[in-house]
């Protein structure tokens, strides 16, 4: 399935249900912070060992939670995720070029 399938998935999903009443923006933002704590709560207060022990599908799940926020977001904006990354990674590429951002951790003004 492409990105398009599971965007007009997705959205049919929450379409079938009505559920696009309760989507206002902040709801959608504040949505996608909680999911994103809760994929950060899974490595909250773990070793290093521990967190290779996580439990995959759960990574997985609040990942799938937060892209489907994601494309919530940007159906509200009328944003083309997948262009918006491809552009998005345009700019990096001409912030970040490889010759000085390889193996470095600098921001780009400090490159």
């Amino acid at each position: 399935m492409d990105f398009k399938e599971i965007e007009e998935k997705t959205l049919n999903f929450r379409d079938e249900r009505n559920w696009k009443q309760f989507h206002q923006i902040k709801d959608l933002l504040l949505g996608l912070n909680i999911e994103v704590g809760e994929l950060q709560e899974l490595h909250l207060w773990k070793t290093e060992q521990q967190q290779t022990e996580i439990d995959r599908e759960k990574v997985k799940d609040e990942v799938a939670d937060i892209a489907i926020f994601l494309i919530y977001i940007s159906k509200h904006y009328n944003i083309d995720l997948t262009d918006a990354i491809a552009a998005k990674l345009e700019k990096n590429a001409a912030k970040y070029p490889v010759e000085k951002s390889r193996n470095s951790n600098k921001k780009y003004n400090e490159l």
